[in-house]
């Protein structure tokens, strides 16, 4: 995976924690506790955003054709050349 998009994702992670942590606290009030809930939501949602932009930039060859050589492949789909 991409550097970058691993650095963006321990950010998430980081501010998921913290938001966690405040939501912990017995002295917040429910408008308070409310907002951190909706703020969680919208980091979850921005980070399936993150992985999916990550797999269009970085597309994986799913099995099984990440295992069989080019005519192989070529064969398997009904390509003879």
């Amino acid at each position: 995976m991409n550097p970058e998009i691993c650095e963006l994702f321990e950010a998430i992670d980081a501010h998921k924690e913290h938001m966690e942590q405040l939501l912990r606290r017995k002295e917040l009030d429910a408008e308070t506790k409310s907002r951190i809930f909706v703020d969680m939501g919208a980091i979850e949602s921005f980070n399936m955003q993150i992985q999916e932009i990550s797999a269009t930039l970085n597309p994986g060859i799913p099995e099984p054709w990440a295992s069989m050589s080019a005519d192989e492949i070529i064969k398997g789909l009904g390509v003879y050349g």
